[in-house]
C-alpha cells in the first residue's frame, strides 16, 4: 500500500509539472488575457489544449482503444481530474462531440463511423453540432418536421433546425429528420452525420441577452447526405436521440470522454462558491460587509451544500459508467437539479452585489469584468436547453416516480 500511495503521490507530481510546462503563457496571473467566450479564437484554444491533453494521455477515457480511447487506472484518472481543476485550464473547444455525438456513435454508429470520428472527437481535432430542435420541435423532439428522402446511395435533407449550441465552428453534425411521413411518432425518424460545410446548409446566429450568439440556427435546402452516414437503422432514430439527450443532460458524454469542460464542471463548484464567499467578504451594503449578514452566510452556505451534492452525484455516476451503465431517465434528476442551481446561485449573487447587477461586460465598472451578472444571465437559458425544466419534471414524475399522465 505504500509503495501504491507513493507511485500515485509520482504520478501527481508528474501532472503538476506537466501543467506548469504546457498550460499557456502566463496562465492563471493578471496579465494573462483570454479571448472572448464563443470567438474563433477561444475555440482554436480548446483546440489546441484538448489535443495536447489527449496526445499526453490526459482525455480521451471511457473508450475502446481501437476507437482511441484512452486506458488509465481509476485512481491516475481521478488525479488527473483533481489537478486540471486544482490548475484551471482553458475551456474545450466548442463542440458537443464529447457530450453528444461520441457516445451516440458508440451506442449505434456504424463500426467505420466508431473508428473515423470517436478518436477526432476526443483529440478535439473535429467539433460536432446537434441538429434536433425545430421551431416546431423543441420541447418536443418527435415532432421534428425536417425530412430526409432517400434518393439512390443518398438522402435529400429540408428542413431548419433552430437553437443548435457549438453550432458556429463545428464540422460535423448529429441530424435527426423525419424519414416517413406516413409512420407513427417515434418510429418515423433517422438520424445522420451530416458535414456542417455541405453545399445547401446556411447557418444564422440567434443572440441571446448575454449578448453572445451562443446558438444558431440552420436551413437545409437539399442537402445530399450519402447513406453510409446513417446512423442507426432507417426509421429508428429516436433511440439514437434518446442516447445523445441522456448523456447531454446528465453530462455522461463528457465523462466517458474526460473532457476539459466535465472535469472543471464536476471538481471545481466549490471553488466557485469559495469564490462567492470572498465576493461577500469583499462586498458592502447600506455601510456593512456582506459577509457578516447571517441571513447571507446561511444562503451561501446552502450553494456549498448543494454544490457538494453535485459533485457527489457526479462521482457516482461517473463510477457507474465505468461499469457499463449508460444513463437513461435518472439524466433528468441531474439536468434539472443542475439547471435551477445556477439559477439560485445567480439570484444570490445578484443579492450581494445590489446595484452592481445592472453592470455586463460592456461596463468598465462592473465587478469582476462583468461575468457574474453574465453567469446570472446564462443560467436562464439553462432551464431550456436540453429539455425545459418542466418536460424533465414530467419525465421524473412519469417515468420514475410512476405518477399517472
Amino acid at each position: 500500500m505504500v509503495t501504491d500511495t507513493a507511485k500515485l503521490e509520482a504520478f501527481r507530481k508528474e501532472v503538476r509539472a506537466w501543467l506548469r510546462a504546457n498550460l499557456p503563457k502566463g496562465w492563471g496571473t493578471p496579465e494573462y488575457k483570454a479571448p472572448d467566450p464563443f470567438s474563433k479564437e477561444a475555440h482554436e484554444l480548446g483546440k489546441w489544449w484538448q489535443k495536447k491533453l489527449y496526445e499526453a494521455g490526459y482525455t480521451g477515457f471511457g473508450y475502446p482503444p481501437e476507437y482511441g480511447g484512452i486506458v488509465r487506472p481509476p485512481e491516475e484518472i481521478a488525479i488527473i481530474r483533481e489537478e486540471l481543476a486544482r490548475h484551471g485550464t482553458p475551456p474545450g473547444p466548442q463542440s458537443l462531440g464529447l457530450l453528444v455525438a461520441a457516445p451516440a456513435l458508440l451506442a449505434h454508429g456504424q463500426e467505420w463511423q466508431k473508428k473515423r470520428f470517436i478518436p477526432k472527437i476526443l483529440s478535439g481535432e473535429e467539433s460536432w453540432a446537434e441538429y434536433f430542435s425545430e421551431p416546431n420541435a423543441g420541447s418536443d423532439i418527435a415532432n421534428i418536421q425536417t425530412t430526409a428522402v432517400k434518393d439512390g446511395d443518398e438522402w435529400v435533407i429540408n428542413g431548419q433546425k433552430i437553437w443548435t449550441s457549438m453550432w458556429e465552428f463545428a464540422d460535423f453534425g448529429l441530424i435527426a429528420c423525419k424519414s416517413d411521413p406516413n409512420a407513427p411518432r417515434h418510429r418515423n425518424l433517422t438520424c445522420f452525420i451530416v458535414d456542417c460545410h455541405s453545399p445547401g446548409l446556411t447557418k444564422l446566429p440567434l443572440r441571446q441577452m448575454t449578448g453572445n450568439a451562443e446558438f444558431g440556427e440552420e436551413y437545409f435546402d437539399n442537402v445530399r447526405v450519402p447513406d453510409k452516414n446513417r446512423v442507426g437503422e432507417v426509421n429508428q432514430g429516436w433511440a439514437v436521440v434518446l442516447t445523445a439527450l441522456m448523456s447531454e443532460r446528465s453530462g455522461g458524454g463528457a465523462f466517458w470522454g474526460g473532457g476539459a469542460a466535465a472535469i472543471a464542471g464536476a471538481f471545481t463548484r466549490l471553488a466557485a462558491v469559495r469564490a462567492v464567499v470572498d465576493l461577500a467578504k469583499e462586498t458592502r451594503r447600506f455601510g456593512k460587509v456582506v459577509w457578516d449578514d447571517p441571513v447571507f452566510r446561511q444562503k451561501i452556505a446552502q450553494m456549498a451544500i448543494e454544490a457538494e451534492a453535485m459533485r457527489c452525484s457526479g462521482q457516482r455516476m461517473v463510477a457507474r459508467m465505468r461499469k457499463g451503465w449508460r444513463p437513461t431517465n435518472e439524466a433528468s434528476i441531474v439536468k434539472n437539479f443542475q439547471a435551477e442551481m445556477r439559477v439560485r446561485n445567480g439570484d444570490i449573487i445578484m443579492e450581494i452585489i445590489g446595484a452592481y447587477s445592472q453592470l455586463n461586460r460592456d461596463s468598465k465598472r462592473a465587478l469582476n469584468n462583468g461575468d457574474w451578472v453574465y453567469q446570472m444571465l446564462r443560467a436562464r437559458g439553462a432551464t431550456i436547453e436540453m429539455g425545459t425544466s418542466e418536460v424533465n419534471r414530467n419525465i421524473i414524475a412519469e417515468r420514475i416516480l410512476g405518477l399517472p399522465r
